[in-house]
């Protein structure tokens, strides 16, 4: 079930940025566009630190069992609503913590996670799921990234970014 609304909410997510953003502009407007954002590159080692320091809020306030990496941490593809730009997408994933977040401590995990996130510019959109033991927010940013964080069998935490262009994109100065 978790699955179901990971996947319409980035569904969502990727229509409304494909109507609101590079959809209806010109390739020189989309690389504009991203011309205006830090490089995919940057975004990275912000985010991978985000990660990082919510994770160890998490351990140290909470009390939550230490998190197992996932084998493959990062993933990444093409800028489904800039096409043919050069941009990129990357998604990062913290593994998981053991066991579930009780519901008494919920509030204030999500907490510690929107004070560090709101530091990158994400801003709480709300529950994606909210049920006794099975919860999930989702915050997002002004360049169309995802910041989801939510406990079930176990808790989980990752980030989904916006469209970037590499640094050698960027350096280059125009459309690919």
């Amino acid at each position: 079930m978790r699955l179901v609304g990971f996947l319409l909410c980035t569904v969502l997510l990727l229509v409304g940025a494909c109507d609101s953003k590079g959809g209806s502009m010109t390739k020189d407007e989309q690389f504009a566009e991203l011309m205006k954002r830090p490089d995919i590159e940057q975004v990275e080692a912000d985010y991978l630190k985000l990660l990082e320091d919510i994770r160890t809020e998490l351990v140290s306030r909470i009390g939550i069992a230490p998190w197992i990496p996932k084998d493959e941490p990062i993933t990444g593809s093409g800028c489904g609503d800039f096409p043919n730009i050069g941009g990129n997408v990357r998604r990062y994933s913290s593994g998981h913590s053991p066991g579930n977040l009780p519901d008494a401590k919920w509030a204030d995990a999500v907490k510690i996670v929107e004070t560090a996130a709101a530091r990158q510019g994400f801003e709480l959109h709300g529950a994606v799921v909210d049920r006794p033991n099975d919860h999930e927010v989702t915050f997002g940013n002004d360049y169309g990234a995802e910041l989801l964080f939510g406990t079930a069998a176990n808790t989980t935490l990752s980030i989904s970014t916006g469209c970037h262009l590499t640094r050698a994109a960027k350096e280059r100065g125009t459309p690919g």
